[in-house]
């Protein structure tokens, strides 16, 4: 959110709000005699400590866009909203130690090796030092670094700080998981360069055993097809990922780094050093990925700040090596992208202490104003969820009457078509079966009773929640059913509660059991027990099948609704 906080982001950045935020950060990081290092994502305030890891205080102007007091406009972020990534970004180029929290603080700098493992400052030069006292040139680079990332393109940015965050991250494992560690850099640069690389795949691309059969299977298809063909396959295959991840580090290698940069190390790569070593990289962190092959235990032992190994025949990066050659490609990274000053976007989501929460159903079922041919399914999902919550603690829980959205959904029936008209049909028909059927308005006609029981997930769904069925035939369910779980995590289908699930299950088991298929409703009920575990009822039914008894599911899974009650008004319903 450091980007949000200069006003970059804002629509309107007439007469914004400001609040002077204060924090504290602990870093092993020695100011010396500068009393405050100020950059544009905040100003480092010497505090003077005498002890390791130093308290330095953290001010920061933030900027929120005008807005006039109302609910759900934000006074402030608060610093929590930014002293992370300032940490992390002041740890990345200043290469030292940097957290809020006073316990990390501690246990990067005083962690205790186990007998026979080493420091990590032995493999990683200068972040692991009990003090660091930066220079001049470290801290007016640090300030031209700040700047530079504020003013990249939000999707840039968004980008370096992952790369950024994964980056420290690495620092913060090489104590306790050096393979991780190790792992997590790679990744640092592999994010940027598939997202910013701009590398268009070719079929030429691909190796040519993987070529050699698609080309033969189209050689009698068309000419204009193949190539769609070929256009789908290379949507998915992603070619030459490391050979894209090696060019990227290659074209932001800063033009000092075997130079000024390389001068600053005990013992610097060389270029041909470097362009071999980039050829195992990619492989090193792939290996670890996919089958979780470790770093050799002689590299792991003889790492040191050389930066680079020939380990196993090959020369590959020491941590050393690794740290600094990242850390040079993003910052190269950030100084080429493009920068703009005014970039207006919806940046509030990505402020980490806001979440995202569905509204439950029971604040807006009852709105009419909502209602429209497009959003019938979305009510009946609501009402079934309100329904289930009811019949889980019957006699206990209230429901109101939907006697506006059904007037509502009258009134522009004649506008849906029947993918939307069988939600409404259904949550009509639900109404009147739990909570009561207004006698001034008309009953379903015959021609919405056969719509409404023609098969569809929405009438399996209903069907479920009534105890009652249509007589369709177990393989015309089976196939609602499974139409259901594939479209139940899409924007546009219908997701309902797992109890009504499990009733949809047994529902398929009973027609197996009325049409005589016995072995077919107990794998039925086989599986419905492993589908919904919280429902232990479900083994108990299942080992005591008896194919004579009807399987009353709502009964079984809504076992409460089974105590007699004297009226709907009195159960909540």
């Amino acid at each position: 959110m450091l980007q949000a906080a200069t006003g970059k982001l804002f629509t309107n950045r007439e007469n914004p709000r400001r609040q002077d935020l204060k924090g504290v950060i602990y870093s092993n990081l020695d100011l010396g005699a500068i009393d405050r290092l100020s950059t544009r994502v905040g100003t480092l305030v010497n505090l003077e400590s005498s002890r390791t890891p130093a308290a330095l205080g953290y001010e920061m102007t933030e900027y929120m866009e005008a807005a006039d007091p109302a609910p759900g406009v934000l006074v402030s972020r608060a610093m929590a909203a930014y002293i992370d990534d300032f940490a992390d970004v002041a740890s990345f180029s200043l290469q030292v130690i940097f957290s809020p929290d006073v316990h990390i603080a501690e246990r990067l700098l005083y962690q205790r090796q186990r007998p026979g493992n080493r420091s990590p400052s032995e493999r990683l030069a200068r972040f692991y030092d009990k003090s660091v006292r930066a220079t001049e040139s470290e801290m007016q680079a640090f300030e031209q670094f700040a700047d530079q990332l504020i003013d990249l393109p939000r999707a840039n940015y968004l980008a370096v700080i992952q790369a950024i965050r994964t980056y420290v991250a690495a620092v913060h494992r090489m104590g306790d998981d050096l393979n991780l560690a190790y792992t997590l850099l790679v990744m640092c640069v592999e994010s940027l360069a598939q997202k910013f690389d701009g590398h268009e795949p070719k079929w030429v691309d691909l190796p040519d055993q993987k070529r050699a059969g698609v080309d033969e299977a189209l050689l009698s298809v068309s000419e204009e097809d193949s190539q769609k063909v070929r256009d789908a396959v290379l949507e998915v295959i992603h070619p030459r990922l490391g050979f894209r991840f090696v060019q990227f580090i290659l074209a932001h290698l800063p033009a000092d780094y075997f130079s000024v940069q390389a001068d600053a190390q005990k013992h610097p790569i060389g270029r041909r050093d470097l362009e071999a070593a980039l050829q195992n990289l990619y492989g090193v962190r792939s290996s670890y990925v996919h089958t979780l092959k470790p770093l050799t235990k002689e590299f792991i032992h003889f790492a040191s700040h050389r930066e680079t190994w020939e380990d196993d025949g090959k020369l590959t990066f020491t941590f050393q090596g690794l740290f600094r050659l990242v850390r040079a490609v993003i910052i190269e990274f950030v100084r080429k992208a493009p920068k703009i000053e005014h970039e207006p976007c919806n940046y509030e989501w990505d402020n980490p202490n806001l979440i995202r929460l569905r509204v439950a159903p029971q604040y807006w079922v009852y709105d009419p104003s909502g209602f429209e041919a497009q959003s019938s399914r979305r009510y009946l999902q609501g009402l079934v969820e309100l329904l289930d919550e009811c019949l889980v603690e019957y006699p206990n829980r209230k429901l109101h009457g939907l006697s506006h959205i059904i007037d509502k959904g009258l009134s522009i029936q004649p506008q849906m078509n029947e993918a939307q008209n069988v939600p409404f049909l259904a949550l009509w028909w639900l109404s009147n079966v739990y909570l009561g059927h207004d006698p001034a308005r008309r009953t379903h006609t015959s021609k919405e009773v056969e719509m409404l029981n023609k098969p569809s997930v929405d009438s399996l769904i209903t069907q479920a929640l009534l105890g009652s069925d249509s007589e369709w035939k177990p393989a015309i369910h089976q196939l609602q059913l499974d139409r259901y779980y594939k479209q139940r995590y899409k924007s546009s289908g219908i997701r309902v509660p797992a109890n009504v699930e499990a009733c949809m299950a047994l529902t398929l088991a009973e027609r197996h059991r009325k049409a005589g298929h016995i072995s077919s409703a107990h794998g039925a009920l086989t599986s419905a027990v492993e589908n919904f575990p919280h429902l232990i009822q479900l083994r108990t039914l299942a080992a005591d099948f008896d194919p004579s008894t009807p399987i009353a599911w709502l009964s079984i899974i809504y076992p409460g609704i089974t105590m007699q009650r004297a009226t709907l008004e009195c159960i909540g319903l």
